[in-house]
């Protein structure tokens, strides 16, 4: 892991060592804590990844009240499961058998926030019904798997932000650490087969050049997090990536820069095929992304030239 300093200069913590914080502040809400209401928070859940990926390399850890820890374990409980989950069509987006085979035995015990049920048994499934014409009857059925709300998704990204940024500003002698100011605004999220549509790839152009304050890769890449600092306002661009199957963007801080960001990127247009007065049926091609155009994750020397659009 890395982080930046007042100066903006990497400072590197030990890869194999967890960062252990003695805060006296809830990470998440700030409160003051008690002894009973005080529990120890690894910011990357140890049941988020894959069995044994934290084993021996770097995490962080801190105090949170037990509202907080608890509200952040149940977003990590299914969404875990559905990120190790393989895609529509059955492809993983790495070679780690144990990995696999975990993500098949959460699925039997994860439950589905979206469809309460177990994770194995909602994929989801959408039947359109309707007519061409005289005589002329279609019908349509899609399928695909498992899925997350975005909303519980940004919550999640939202949390492991924040215990970051306090990380980042902490101060050991008062044993607590800053929040953002302004506001968290999340972009959009998605599945491995997608991150080469316009609008990641443009937001990540975007942002590359912009000073690193936070490079994290741990659990032999099952989890990676960059934020980059706006040259000229308080404004964060930040990433997230889990389990090598869904991607995170967005910004945190002042919002007019960020929204001027999200003007200039490019909209997603999605196809109609089918409209009726109480149905409809659109849809969007996706765009994988190629390893060699892949630089969201990267942190480049000052002497290393980024790559051409």
């Amino acid at each position: 892991m890395n982080k930046a300093d007042s100066q903006s200069e990497l400072l590197d913590f030990p890869p194999h060592l967890p960062l252990a914080l003695r805060n006296r502040t809830c990470v998440y809400c700030g409160l003051a804590l008690m002894p009973r209401d005080r529990t120890r928070e690894h910011v990357i859940g140890r049941c988020f990844v894959p069995d044994g990926k934290l084993q021996g390399q770097w995490n962080l850890i801190l105090n949170a009240c037990r509202p907080c820890n608890s509200h952040k374990a149940d977003l990590e409980d299914d969404i875990s499961a559905i990120t190790l989950q393989p895609d529509s069509w059955g492809a993983h987006g790495h070679a780690d058998v144990a990995a696999i085979e975990n993500g098949h035995r959460k699925a039997v015990h994860s439950r589905s926030r979206r469809t309460r049920k177990s994770v194995r048994d909602s994929g989801e499934r959408i039947n359109i019904h309707g007519s061409l014409g005289p005589g002329i009857h279609v019908s349509f059925q899609f399928a695909s798997p498992p899925q997350i709300d975005d909303h519980r998704a940004f919550e999640l990204a939202r949390l492991q932000l924040t215990a970051f940024f306090y990380m980042q500003t902490y101060n050991s002698e008062t044993r607590q650490g800053g929040y953002w100011l302004h506001g968290y605004h999340p972009i959009m999220t998605a599945n491995r087969s997608d991150w080469g549509n316009p609008l990641m790839v443009r937001f990540m152009r975007t942002i590359e050049s912009w000073d690193c304050r936070l490079h994290a890769v741990t659990a032999d890449g099952f989890f990676k997090l960059v934020t980059r600092k706006h040259p000229l306002a308080e404004t964060w661009a930040w990433a997230l990536e889990w389990n090598h199957n869904r991607r995170l963007i967005g910004f945190f801080g002042e919002r007019d820069p960020a929204q001027d960001i999200v003007n200039s990127l490019p909209r997603l247009e999605a196809k109609t095929v089918y409209q009726a007065p109480n149905e409809s049926l659109s849809y969007r091609v996706e765009t994988p992304l190629g390893e060699d155009d892949d630089t969201l994750f990267l942190v480049f020397d000052d002497e290393t030239a980024l790559p051409d659009d």
